[in-house]
């Protein structure tokens, strides 16, 4: 029984340490800028923002609401970890709709 304890603790220890460095990563790379564009369907995990410069980022929060061809405004920084794998992940703090797809 000492065993199985000891195993569920470790468990617990690990993915307490995995979430504290992602939050530790995403604090710490927290260099905001402001970009215009337009919502993609590329994404798979993620939805997906093709900039007026031509990079394709994929959003890991607040786009859910959005869809392919919407136009936005994206504030936020870049992901040092995330699970999107379409893109350079932006960390969104703040996004606005300029005009719905068409």
């Amino acid at each position: 029984m000492k065993n199985g304890y000891m195993v569920g603790l470790a468990k617990k220890i690990a993915v307490f340490t995995v979430a504290v460095t992602l939050s530790a990563c995403s604090f710490l790379q927290k260099e905001n800028f402001t970009v215009g564009g337009e919502i993609t369907d590329h994404g798979q995990e993620c939805v997906t923002f093709r900039a007026e410069d031509g990079t394709l980022y994929a959003l890991a929060n607040k786009a859910s609401r959005l869809r392919p061809g919407d136009k936005v405004r994206v504030t936020g920084h870049l992901a040092l970890m995330t699970t999107c794998t379409e893109a350079t992940t932006l960390i969104v703090d703040k996004i606005v709709l300029l005009a719905p797809g068409g």
